[in-house]
């Protein structure tokens, strides 16, 4: 909830009742995908036991298709699945990247062309740096780590700043800093001093399984010692937000003001 390459497809939609269509589309799609991968892993343990021995389960993406045709045909469905994937890394890294390159370069640095190309270097720059430090972590654990981090810092802000009116600023950053922090942590520790045993290895594992419910909670509790800081305006967001867009009410003009 909240990567940026799936916040995407809202952009280009004309109203409300298109984005909640284009939000059930999408979901219905990544649920779709999501079954993929334990229906390969079935098939992987039916046809290529010995990695599962081995412990080089990442290499049944590659030897899955050739052991299931042989042959040419194998072949060519194995150089399908490869093209397949470099086309997902790409497409996704290149959003991601765009995408925070987009907030360090306006929210942080000045703006502009050269800001956003010193801020493209940083957002490339950092991740690999961790990508390379976790060569020896399987891709698929890195994939759910990366998703903690998101699931820690993006779905609380979200949830309670679309439905919760008493949501303030100092709030929404003490859990951003809370959530996103722990995870981050928990990832870090995972990529430089694993692998980990019983229950603190399952926690680092799945750090959003604790660092969510710690996101909201902050949130939660130093949203309410500073009602000061809630922005103005709140009621008129959520009329904006929630009304059906039938309903004849003000909303207020949400249109960017020119220059």
């Amino acid at each position: 909830m909240g990567l940026p390459h799936v916040l995407v497809r809202f952009y280009t939609n004309p109203d409300g009742r298109a984005a909640r269509r284009t939000t059930l589309v999408v979901l219905a799609l990544l649920g779709a995908f999501y079954l993929m991968p334990a229906l390969y892993g079935a098939l992987g343990r039916l046809y290529t036991p010995e990695l599962l021995m081995t412990g080089r389960t990442d290499a049944v993406v590659l030897s899955l298709p050739g052991r299931l045709i042989g042959g040419t045909a194998g072949e060519w469905l194995t150089a399908l699945v490869v093209a397949g994937a470099f086309a997902a890394f790409l497409s996704t890294s290149s959003g991601l990247a765009v995408s925070v390159a987009g907030v360090i370069g306006q929210d942080i640095l000045r703006g502009g062309v050269p800001s956003f190309r010193a801020a493209t270097l940083l957002a490339v720059s950092v991740p690999l740096g961790l990508a390379l430090a976790a060569r020896s972590v399987a891709v698929a654990d890195v994939v759910g780590l990366a998703f903690a981090v998101a699931a820690s810092s993006f779905c609380p802000l979200l949830v309670l700043g679309i439905w919760w009116r008493r949501l303030s600023t100092t709030g929404a950053m003490a859990g951003l800093v809370a959530g996103g922090g722990l995870a981050s942590a928990a990832v870090i520790t995972v990529i430089g001093g694993g692998p980990f045993s019983g229950w603190t290895g399952a926690l680092l594992a799945q750090p959003a399984a604790w660092t969510v419910p710690i996101a909201f909670v902050v949130m939660i509790v130093v949203s309410l010692f500073t009602p000061g800081r809630v922005p103005r305006g709140v009621a008129r967001t959520m009329v904006r937000l929630h009304a059906p867009e039938a309903l004849n009410v003000d909303r207020g003009d949400w249109r960017p003001r020119s220059t």
